[in-house]
């Protein structure tokens, strides 16, 4: 068969679009196949690569079989949108876990975890509910809203108790039998933390843990209040049941209040953020399960970007491996890094206003500022506010003074959408928006992922 007429016998599209003018075949990007249409398909035209089922798709454009697995393999390993739900990918954070599990066992405890945004508490939470299933433990997990009503959560989380459990309850009888709950020995309509507490002093045969999590964002102080009564009620009746709270917050109190008479029926547990070990390990779990392999030296750079969060570090590692992915490698450089950070950079920016994007750009001006540096990691603390004399305590040798540092922020406070305040005649400052001082860290630390100073720029803050 002559060479034209095999090309005519592949391409399936009329003479026309076959030839440009000048009767050349025109670099268009489509290709002998079809979509399960009829459709012509595009090289080029952008698609999923995985059904619904996550199997990988064939077809035109397939990748080779390592590079589909190692995708797929790391959408389970490094998800920043989403807390971390399986313990063979929960890195670090063990001591936290054990610590949390002896309060509940050993010391029959209440338990308050409390630190800064994205700093992992949910993934934490998910992996303890986990392993208390696995214990026989019941579980049941609640997200907490601004408007949270007492007796509808925690009649939703009765309702994952069976009526079987109940003390006054025979194994045999129809009641127990017939899939009833705990929920419907609770009254018809509102009730309060007494007699909460009153039912759940008979349940027996088992534990039940009851997870609060986004505690912080409950406004009602009578919601608060409940919880509280309800606490001190469990422990005097040596009920079976457990809360443990989570939330935003620098410490206990700021999250559950002033309440003297619970405080030795709760044990408060800090979140700290990610040590480098840590990220190693979430690395290695990355990597084992993927086959994908990370430049030994970015271990280190992801830990001194991320700041010890782990919704950063993740979102880092997810980014530079799925761009050396798309390159058809199985080896992350820093040249993904790289790449990656830019990603993470146009994300936060698409969270943000205009104005204060270019405000930022400005402030940064492709340079990297130690007092700028600090100004971005003082401003994430638990609850966003800092001080003039917290900036100058994250620079290293520098006659920069709290003073001098206060004056600055209040000159810029309009551009950089800052809220100011005085707190024990001290001046202090929180962003408006919580992604600004991630922001202003990306753009700094992207300015020094040239560097060969690097490391000993970064591990100053």
């Amino acid at each position: 068969m002559a060479v034209g007429s095999a090309l005519k016998f592949l391409w399936p599209f009329s003479r026309r679009e076959q030839r440009d003018e000048e009767g050349q075949f025109p670099a268009s990007g489509y290709v002998a196949s079809r979509d399960v249409r009829g459709a012509r398909v595009r090289a080029d035209f952008p698609n999923f690569r995985a059904s619904a089922l996550d199997r990988p798709l064939g077809g035109v454009g397939a990748e080779r079989r390592e590079i589909s697995r190692a995708r797929f393999a790391l959408a389970t390993y490094f998800t920043p949108t989403q807390p971390v739900t399986d313990r063979s990918s929960f890195a670090g954070r063990l001591g936290v876990l054990s610590r949390l599990i002896s309060a509940i066992e050993s010391q029959r405890s209440h338990v308050v975890l409390y630190g800064e945004r994205g700093i992992g508490k949910t993934s934490l939470l998910h992996v303890l509910a986990d392993v208390a299933r696995e214990s026989s433990y019941i579980v049941s997990y609640a997200t907490c809203g601004a408007h949270a009503d007492f007796s509808d959560l925690f009649r939703s989380a009765l309702s994952d108790v069976p009526l079987l459990f109940h003390r006054g309850v025979a194994p045999n009888t129809d009641e127990a039998e017939s899939g009833r709950k705990l929920a419907d020995r609770l009254p018809a309509g509102p009730f309060d933390a007494s007699e909460l507490a009153a039912l759940c002093s008979e349940i027996v045969g088992t534990r039940v843990l009851i997870v609060l999590d986004e505690y912080d964002r409950v406004t009602s102080p009578d919601f608060r209040q409940q919880v509280a009564e309800l606490i001190k009620n469990l422990s005097d009746r040596a009920a079976r049941v457990h809360l443990v709270i989570a939330g935003v917050a620098s410490n206990l109190q700021e999250l559950i209040g002033y309440v003297p008479s619970i405080r030795r029926n709760v044990i408060g547990l800090p979140m700290p953020r990610l040590e480098e070990e840590e990220v190693q390990e979430m690395v290695a779990l990355g990597e084992a399960a993927s086959g994908v392999r990370f430049d030994p030296n970015l271990t280190r750079v992801v830990h001194l970007l991320s700041l010890g969060s782990p919704y950063l570090a993740r979102l880092l590692c997810h980014h530079a491996a799925q761009e050396a992915l798309d390159h058809g490698r199985l080896t992350v450089d820093m040249g993904h890094l790289r790449s990656a950070v830019d990603l993470a950079i146009a994300e936060v920016e698409g969270r943000m206003a205009p104005r204060a994007v270019a405000e930022l750009r400005k402030l940064v001006s492709g340079r990297y500022d130690p007092v700028v540096a600090a100004l971005s990691e003082a401003s994430r603390s638990s609850d966003g506010w800092f001080s003039g004399r917290s900036v100058v305590q994250l620079l290293p040798n520098t006659s920069v003074t709290a003073q001098q540092v206060e004056r600055e922020l209040a000159e810029l406070a309009g551009k950089l959408q800052l809220e100011t305040e005085n707190v024990d005649e001290e001046r202090r400052f929180r962003f408006s928006d919580d992604n600004l001082p991630v922001y202003l860290w990306l753009m700094l630390g992207r300015t020094r992922l040239d560097s060969p100073t690097l490391e000993a720029d970064l591990s100053s803050r």
